[in-house]
């Protein structure tokens, strides 16, 4: 299993100078066999799977929410 993390950038402002910390939000986890999920911290007992995005016509019905821009 590949282990990536998800961050978020922060920056802020010491002195005059402009700096940059990047807060651990969450992991990006892609199993063995290609299916990717993500867990957020936030939320630490829900996982959110990760799909390719679809074209429209190839949607079935319910799946619409997954890949609304």
């Amino acid at each position: 299993m590949i282990y990536e993390d998800i961050c978020t950038k922060k920056e802020y402002e010491v002195k005059g100078e402009k700096k940059t910390t990047w807060l651990k939000c969450g992991t990006l986890r892609t199993t063995d066999d290609g299916k990717r999920f993500i867990e957020i911290n936030l939320l630490p007992s829900i996982p959110f799977y990760v799909f390719e995005k679809k074209q429209k016509k190839e949607q079935t019905t319910g799946e619409a929410w997954l890949n609304e821009d």
